[in-house]
């Protein structure tokens, strides 16, 4: 299974938190570098919409 994938799908539609994206670096499911890209690409998308 692709868990970033999950993950930032989730993540993007407003459905989970960045500490719930936190708990799957806990959980061994995704890197923390995967969780900052995860995190980071909900800022990018903001400042792109916000032009």
């Amino acid at each position: 299974m692709d868990w970033k994938a999950k993950v930032q799908g989730f993540y993007l539609n407003g459905n989970y938190s960045d500490a719930d994206v936190q708990k799957f670096v806990t959980l061994k499911k995704i890197t923390q570098q995967e969780a900052n890209e995860i995190i980071a690409s909900k800022t990018n998308k903001e400042e792109n919409s916000a032009e």
